[in-house]
This record gives C-alpha cells, sequence and structure tokens, in this order.
C-alpha cells in the first residue's frame, strides 16, 4: 500500500509542480537568511551590534506570528494563501534591490524587510503543513513530507553557496533580487496546482487570540501530539544552545576555518537529504512511532560528538562531520514522522492552529536555548554548555518512549470528537 501510495504520488502532475515550487521556496529561504544579513554589512553598514538586532528581531517576528498564523490557514483556503505570501515576500525582497539602485537603501530598511519576511515565512510554512494533508491525501502524508524534507535539504545544501556565487558576481542588492525572483517562481506553481481546494471547514465568531489558545489546549490535551510537543520543545532548547554557540565553538575552541565550516554544514544537508529518500521505507519497516523515536535517539547521540571532539583539527573535523551527516539524518527521520502523526491525527479545520502552536512552541524555547547558553558559556564552558544542549536534545527519547507514540504502528485516522471537545 505504501508502496502504491509512492509511485502514485510521483507520477501526480500537481505533486511534481508542488514540490519543484517548494524546492524553489527553500532555496529562496536560505538565500533570504544567510544573505540578508550579508547584504546588510556590504551594502548598509550594519554593525556587529546591527546584526545582533536582526537576530533578535527575526525570533521576536516568529514568535509574534506563529499562533496567528494558525488562525489564519484554518479561516482561510490554503493555496491562495501560499501564493499571497510568495508573493509578499518576493515584493519585500525588491524594494531592497530598488532601494539600493535609488541610493537610498539603509540599514533600517534592511530590518524592517528582515522582520516581515521572517514573519511571512513562518505564515507559509504552517499553512503549507495544514494544506498538505487535503491535497495529496492523508494516505500519502509519508512520502509526501519526505519529499518536502528532500526540498528542504536542497535548500540547506544549495542556497548558502548560490548566495555567496550571486553576492560575489552581482553584487548584494541584486543577488537580493534574484532571490525574489523564487518566491515568484514558487507562487507560479502554486497556481498552476490544478486540484480545486475546499472552502475552509473552520467556522467560528470567537477572537483570534481565543482560536490560537484553543489550538494549543487541543496540542497539549491530545494523548499522541502531546509527547511530539514535548519532543520537538527539547529539542528546539537544545537547538537554541547549537545555534548560538556552534559556530564560536568551531572557529575559536577547535580553530576551524570557516571553509571547513561551510563544508561541515553542507555535510549536514547531505545526511537530511539521504534520510528523507529513506524515511517512508523505515516507517514502514519499524512502523511509524518507532522510526521517528529512532531518529530522535541518533540525533541525540550523535550531538555528544560536538562537545567531545578533539583539539586536535583533522579529529575534530571528522567528529563534527559525523554529528552533521548522521544527526542531521536523525533530525530529519524525527522531522518527517513528527509532521506525518501530527497531520494525521488533527482534522483539517484544526490543522492551522496545531501546527502553529508547535511553532511558537519550538520558537518560544529556541530563543531561551540561545538565551541561556550565553549566559551558561561563561560558567560551564562552551564545552559545557553544548553537552548540556546534548542532554536535552536526549531527553526528548524518554518522553517519546513512555507514551503512545513508540506503539504507534501506521498513522492514526484524526478523532474529531476528541477535538470538539476542546
Amino acid at each position: 500500500m505504501a508502496e502504491h501510495a509512492t509511485r502514485s504520488l510521483s507520477r501526480d502532475p500537481d505533486f511534481r509542480i508542488y514540490i519543484a515550487g517548494r524546492t524553489v521556496t527553500e532555496l529562496g529561504s536560505r538565500i533570504t537568511r544567510e544573505g540578508l544579513p550579508m547584504v546588510a554589512v556590504l551594502a548598509a553598514g550594519a554593525t556587529a551590534q546591527d546584526l545582533g538586532y536582526m537576530a533578535a528581531l527575526g525570533y521576536i517576528a516568529a514568535l509574534l506570528i506563529s499562533p496567528l498564523a494558525g488562525v489564519i490557514a484554518d479561516r482561510s483556503r490554503r493555496r491562495p494563501l501560499l501564493i499571497a505570501a510568495d508573493l509578499a515576500r518576493a515584493a519585500l525582497l525588491l524594494t531592497i534591490t530598488l532601494l539600493a539602485a535609488l541610493g537610498r537603501l539603509r540599514f533600517l530598511d534592511m530590518l524592517l524587510v528582515f522582520g516581515l519576511v521572517t514573519g511571512i515565512s513562518v505564515l507559509f510554512d504552517v499553512a503549507d503543513q495544514a494544506f498538505l494533508p487535503d491535497f495529496v491525501g492523508r494516505h500519502r502524508l509519508e512520502p509526501a513530507n519526505a519529499s518536502v524534507s528532500a526540498a528542504s535539504a536542497v535548500g540547506e545544501t544549495s542556497g548558502p553557496a548560490l548566495m555567496g556565487i550571486l553576492i560575489q558576481t552581482l553584487g548584494g542588492p541584486i543577488a537580493i533580487g534574484v532571490d525574489a525572483l523564487t518566491y515568484l517562481a514558487s507562487a507560479l506553481s502554486l497556481g498552476l496546482i490544478r486540484s480545486r481546494e475546499a472552502r475552509p471547514a473552520h467556522e467560528s465568531g470567537a477572537s483570534g487570540a481565543l482560536e490560537a489558545w484553543a489550538g494549543a489546549r487541543a496540542l497539549f490535551l491530545h494523548p499522541l501530539l502531546r509527547p511530539l510537543a514535548i519532543a520537538v520543545a527539547l529539542q528546539s532548547v537544545g537547538g537554541g544552545f547549537f545555534d548560538a554557540l556552534y559556530e564560536f565553538y568551531a572557529l575559536k575552541d577547535l580553530r576551524l576555518s570557516p571553509l571547513a565550516i561551510g563544508g561541515l554544514i553542507t555535510a549536514g544537508g547531505v545526511g537530511a537529504l539521504c534520510a528523507a529518500y529513506v524515511s517512508p521505507r523505515i516507517a514502514r519497516r519499524l512502523g511509524s512511532g518507532p522510526a521517528l523515536t529512532a531518529g530522535a535517539a541518533l540525533y541525540g547521540l550523535v550531538t555528544l560528538l560536538v562537545p567531545f571532539a578533539p583539539r586536535a583539527p583533522l579529529l575534530a573535523f571528522l567528529f563534527l562531520l559525523a554529528a552533521q551527516l548522521f544527526g542531521d539524518a536523525g533530525g530529519t527521520l524525527f522531522g518527517v514522522g513528527e509532521a506525518v502523526l501530527r497531520q494525521s491525527a488533527t482534522p483539517s479545520a484544526w490543522l492551522g492552529r496545531v501546527t502553529g502552536s508547535v511553532r511558537f512552541l519550538g520558537n518560544v524555547v529556541g530563543a531561551v536555548g540561545a538565551f541561556a547558553a550565553a549566559l551558561l558559556a561563561g560558567s560551564l564552558g562552551v564545552r559545557g554548555a553544548l553537552l548540556l544542549a546534548s542532554g536535552l536534545i536526549l531527553a526528548a527519547v524518554p518522553f517519546l518512549l513512555w507514551s503512545p507514540v513508540r506503539r504507534q504502528a501506521r498513522p492514526p485516522l484524526p478523532d474529531a470528537a476528541r477535538f470538539a471537545e476542546v
């Protein structure tokens, strides 16, 4: 059945158009994330402090939009919402190119664009997760999510390098203009999909804040979704530590070159791409719940290689290479499985709010992790802080083992009655 689903999905012309556009979107997202700070320095004279403000604004924008993004996705047709998000991101990025051409580009302009694009990207991701089950059919969620993860891995491996080439050859503002074209291409691909989308089933007179709260309650009252959310939170807080300290640790403690660090990040994308390809087979062999639990365990265990890396540069590079390859592979196995179980267990009318709640939780604890890393690196040392981060990521595994997730052989059907009681 699963093999037939995979074959039929690969032959579905609408899905082929969708995944091509999703790949372009992932490229654009990575180019934006890496490129806007670089262009802020090169074209707008941003300082290190300015870049700190930019990173903080990215977290704030994601936190603010995550809960309401779910409400918007449940109240709207999702495909037009995705197209609108792509067009808005393209227009915002083109303003940078235009302002630079007029000689009026300032850091404040770039800061505003970065915050808005970050928020709209969160809205796109939440709406996309809600769109996918009805678009492909719930019986094809495993191969569909694996394809989306593969698209994300392509963006991770290719986006930063492509951004560097564009900035080097065309200049920063024009490179951002080219980046805007990726979002236009994504909007075009979504517009070419022929299948019709039904009107949203969700109707409520409640305020957006109350509906967002209802999504969070539904998430944490559900016996299957709650441990998945806790696992995501533990991985996100540990990931916040790594986001804050990884590059500093690799450069200063292990004395790796920027080129080596770029190679490590690319290796992580390769590991994620390979895992996305095999994740449906692993889920069929082990069962959906055991497969994602195994992915979480692999992710947590190999992150231990980072704080235990020796100071010899070659050995350190090999330790971190293994951590990137197998850690991103394990994280992808978990991520695909978590998305499949969450989408399968949630009725369509609740998908946006439940997904938005997961994103909000991940962003909150990720920001807490990054802040805690800055505080603890002084008292524990960078290695000690990263060791604590690995422990937090590994702590997700017991929550999965002691929950219904471990016994979930196949994706469940949504229980509308349970959500109606929220």
